[in-house]
């Protein structure tokens, strides 16, 4: 599937285009594909559909418009998410990434012919003028005026290209025209100066100066810039000339792989003539492919500085007037008349340099006053530095922060070293390599260089070898090249306290981390800790890898670099002060979880917490957004639990696993959730911690229930017997709160086995213990548990207790739980307008909350409450629950919305989908062990088998049914065909 935007909407499948809707339908798929793989909030596609006089439908017409989109270009196609809307699309499958990709792509060829060529082909996806008739919406308008601006440039950077290979007169034409059209676009005006004055026609270039004077001067009371005034001397001079300089540039990398973009950048600056002086700093840490960086840079550059160049590696040359005197030397000066002083040495250097166009290259700087001296006043020279720091204080200087290469430029880097025949052979070892070498140019090099010398090794014992941690840095040297030597350098120039710090980031597991984190590792103060992170990261030696949801730096030690912080570690410090230094930075996320955790509308079970020492100074106040802050420390969280496990702190282990419960539920991390909770309680188990065992287990219970199909005997005969294995371990620990919880899910397991009794009486036990023991969390569950028991029989008997449940919902401020229970109201009340109003609120808390579980639950509600009522906003409904419920592997929900699916379909005369629909209900239903939810499916499914000529199967589905019987919570009528299926409205539990 192709999408095209560069000219009129299209959409083609193998050149066929798709048809589309109307206005709306195609500005909203154009609003998509603005952003697309990014989500799109409903405001603001309602507000480019409608301005901002939308209808007070707009929001079920624009899901009907999804609707609609989705059955056109496919369902997986448009994804719905807590935000908003997504449209998706893959490489290759949209032309404005095309175009974007071939334009970035092409300088970094090397070669002017092919440049141009391949951004002739980047222009040729443009069919007319970006977003053609929808630019009066100003979100597409915007972006239209951007695209045009980006094609002029690329027209421009083509013909730049023509030009540079040696065309000329078979360009005047086309500038022509393209000078009429855009008069006040100096690149288009020189270029047709250069195409004319190549054709012999220097007059007419002079002429064309003379007329951009005057249309400059009148259209916006300016002269023309410099790069024009310099093609005007050209022109006026009779030759560009040529001359040979110096050439001090180190050979080019004939292996150089990757960094296209960061070439293309450079390239692109330094080709800029007409500035004073232009710096660009290539910063990075040791090893990082800086030099190799500015030298292929350089090279590609030769022909732009028609004087030469000047090339300085400062870590061997410190002193600038010793840079200086080599530099006049080779710009032709006898070493006599070379003057003493630096000063001296630096005004001669530029009045030598004044009239040159020169690049310099000064490799390997320390500081900004190494490199002043040796900056030329010439407006025609640029200036290339390398540093492992950022020279911030560098006046005018433009940064590149070199990163690691991406895999596959990792890959090509090891091919063109190791030998690619080699790599090819073993593409899967040559990858695991690269990626232990941490992408980091060096240390792949240093690979490739080592499988080059030892042609008998197999890339995948190599591979093995440096899958040890503890010997990679071992590995990773040959002959003059070495990892650890490189980090070394940077190591061994820091103060004692920040080289403290660096060796004891690499003792912990994070991902990232913030400053804060420092004080931890030190048992310092935070502000220190912030002054010891930015030396680390002016030293290149720690990572800034963004602002996280709470507006907070993080950073990051590169694989290699944490390997070597670690080596230094156990190396300068004893065991016990490093066992010290990681318990202490686990009891600082401790402290810090359990603060935020206490905000986060999460399950309301009761919160327990264990004797692990929480690092105090952190503790003073809770985060300003709780779940901001989990999601900036999600993977920093985890992976301390992970490392609590592996060093046996069995006690820190659970009660930071515990801190994070309630933030799995509500972003819907259920995967890790349960992951997180089975280790733990793996390791408490074995470690005879019983409370840990049992607080992973109630977690784990509230996890895997709604959405596992795998537990012996099905999900709610699982819950009821895990629930009474629960109920012993709190008994044991003497937990009465803990044990209010376990009673209340042992109510769930026996109401969908249909023992209401027994459940009204464990609901009742639940609600007993949690009001002795002040549990107000627990009090609203047993009321839920109650409902859920009182509601198999008779509805209405359900509402007291939800209402109850309702009121301390809010009394916790807990609005998660107050959605909850919304929608048991919602589905217990016959009458539409006021399940509609429950429903309808409900669904806006768990919107506000970006809330997955009970999202899916109150779409499906409100999708079974419309199929009741023949409401035409069912389907679009039960699409957004079902993309839920299959995203977040909700298989209670998604067996229900398949239900409603299915019954659609029936309604339809679709009787082969209902019945795939129903099919798919019915083997879901099957593990659940919930009878009335799978009675009524099976109704529905016989009546489907009816509709599409499957008597004898529809007889067996129904004979079925009536054994199972059937529940007052699970059913109320629903469509029917042949005889009355038992369906139409179904509780999931939240």
């Amino acid at each position: 599937m192709f999408f095209a935007v560069l000219g009129p909407l299209e959409v083609r499948v193998d050149e066929q285009v798709i048809p589309l809707g109307g206005l709306k339908q195609r500005t909203l798929l154009a609003v998509l594909l603005r952003h697309a793989n990014h989500s799109v909030s409903p405001h603001v596609l309602i507000e480019a559909l409608w301005g901002g006089r939308p209808p007070r439908t707009a929001g079920d017409n624009l899901r009907l418009y999804v609707y609609q989109l989705r059955r056109a270009l496919g369902t997986e196609r448009i994804r719905r998410h807590r935000e908003g809307y997504e449209l998706v699309i893959g490489p290759g499958e949209l032309d404005v990434e095309c175009f974007e990709e071939l334009s970035h792509t092409a300088p970094a060829t090397g070669d002017d012919l092919k440049t141009a060529e391949i951004l002739r082909e980047a222009l040729a996806l443009w069919r007319g003028p970006a977003y053609a008739g929808m630019d009066t919406v100003p979100l597409l308008g915007d972006e239209a005026a951007r695209l045009e601006e980006r094609r002029l440039a690329v027209l421009e950077s083509r013909i730049g290209a023509d030009l540079d290979a040696g065309l000329g007169a078979g360009l005047t034409g086309e500038l022509l025209g393209l000078v009429a059209e855009h008069p006040l676009r100096e690149r288009l005006r020189g270029q047709l100066m250069l195409a004319l004055n190549r054709a012999g026609r220097q007059a007419e270039a002079l002429a064309v100066y003379q007329d951009a004077r005057r249309t400059l001067a009148a259209e916006l009371g300016m002269d023309p810039g410099p790069e024009l005034r310099r093609v005007h001397q050209m022109i006026l001079s009779g030759s560009p000339g040529r001359g040979h300089g110096p050439a001090q540039l180190p050979p080019d990398i004939p292996d150089f792989a990757g960094r296209d973009e960061h070439v293309a950048t450079l390239v692109g600056r330094l080709r800029q003539t007409g500035r004073v002086t232009g710096v660009s700093v290539i910063a990075g840490m040791g090893g990082i492919g800086k030099t190799t960086l500015a030298v292929h840079a350089g090279h590609r550059l030769a022909a732009t500085f028609t004087d030469g160049q000047l090339y300085a590696n400062l870590q061997a040359s410190a002193d600038p007037a010793q840079v200086l005197a080599g530099f006049l030397s080779a710009l032709g000066l006898p070493g006599a008349a070379v003057p003493q002083s630096l000063e001296e040495r630096a005004a001669l250097y530029r009045s030598r340099m004044a009239q040159r166009r020169m690049l310099v290259v000064l490799d390997n700087v320390a500081s900004e006053g190494q490199v002043r001296p040796l900056l030329p006043g010439a407006a025609g020279c640029a200036v290339l530095v390398t540093s492992r720091s950022r020279l911030s204080g560098l006046e005018g200087a433009r940064l590149i922060d070199l990163g690691v290469l991406a895999p596959a430029a990792a890959m090509e880097l090891l091919a063109g070293v190791a030998g690619r025949p080699r790599v090819d052979t073993e593409r899967e070892a040559a990858a695991e390599i690269v990626r232990l070498c941490d992408h980091m140019p060096l240390a792949v090099r240093v690979a490739g260089a080592r499988l080059a010398a030892r042609p008998h090794w197999r890339l995948q014992w190599f591979a093995a070898q440096l899958r040890d941690e503890r010997r990679r840095l071992d590995q990773l040297s040959t002959g003059d090249l070495a990892v650890r030597a490189s980090l070394a350098l940077s190591y061994d120039g820091l103060p004692e306290r920040a080289r403290q710090a660096f060796r004891r980031l690499g003792l912990i597991e994070a991902a990232d981390f913030a400053a804060w984190t420092v004080a931890a590792l030190l048992d310092g103060a935070v502000p220190e800790a912030e002054e010891l992170v930015e030396e680390l990261v002016d030293a290149q030696l720690l990572t800034m890898t963004g602002i996280d949801q709470t507006g907070t730096p993080r950073y990051r030690l590169h694989d290699l670099v944490r390997l070597y912080a670690r080596e230094r570690a156990e190396l300068e410090e004893t065991q016990p002060d490093r066992e010290a230094v990681v318990a202490r930075m686990i009891g600082a996320w401790l402290a810090l979880a359990e603060r935020a955790m206490e905000d986060v509308p999460g399950p309301c079970y009761a919160v327990l917490h264990g004797g692990f020492p929480r690092w105090g100074p952190l503790r003073a106040e809770p985060p300003r957004d709780p779940l901001a802050w989990f999601d900036a420390e999600r993977e920093a969280l985890t992976a301390a639990v992970g490392h609590a496990c592996a060093l046996g702190l069995d006690e820190a282990a659970w009660d930071l696993a515990g801190c994070l419960e309630r933030y799995f539920d509500v972003r819907g991390l259920f995967d890790e959730w349960r992951r997180t909770n089975e280790r733990v309680m793996d390791v408490c188990r074995g470690a005879g911690n019983l409370r840990g065992e049992a607080v992973m287990l109630r977690g784990l219970l509230d996890c895997t229930t709604w959405m596992d199909t795998s537990q012996a005997g099905g999900a709610m005969v699982s819950l009821h017997d895990q629930a009474r294995r629960l109920v012993e371990m709190f008994q044991r620990i003497g937990e009465r709160r803990g044990l209010s919880d376990a009673y209340a899910m042992c109510a769930w397991g026996l109401a969908a086995q249909g023992t209401v009794d027994e459940a009204r009486r464990t609901a009742s036990h639940a609600l007993s213990l949690a009001e002795e023991t002040g549990h107000l969390g627990g009090q609203a569950r047993a009321h839920l548990a109650m409902a859920v028991a009182l509601g198999e029989e008779r509805l209405d008997a359900a509402i007291p207790p939800l209402l109850r449940c309702l009121e301390m919902a809010r009394e916790l401020g807990n609005p998660r739980f107050e959605a909850t229970a919304l929608q048991f109201l919602g589905m217990v009340h016959v009458e539409f307008d006021a399940a509609h109003d429950y429903l309808s609120r409900s669904l806006a808390i768990c919107r506000q909350l970006h809330d997955p579980l009970p999202e899916a639950m109150a779409l499906n509600e409100l999708a079974k409450l419309y199929l009741r009522h023949a409401d035409p906003r069912t389907a679009a409904l039960a699409v957004e629950a079902e993309e839920l419920s299959r995203r977040y592997h909700l298989a209670h929900h998604l067996a229900d919305v398949l239900w409603v699916g299915g019954c659609l379909a029936l309604a339809d005369d679709r009787a082969d989908l209902a019945v795939t629909r129903l099919e798919e209900s019915v083997r879901l239903w099957r593990t659940r062990s919930w009878p009335s939810f799978l009675s009524r499916a099976l109704r529905s499914l016989g009546d489907a088998y009816t509709a599409a000529g499957r008597p004898a199967e529809a007889a067996q589905a129904w004979r079925e049914a009536d054994a199972l019987g059937g529940a007052r919570l699970a059913g109320v009528a629903g469509p029917s065909r042949g005889r009355p299926a038992a369906a139409a409205e179904a509780g999931v539990p939240g």
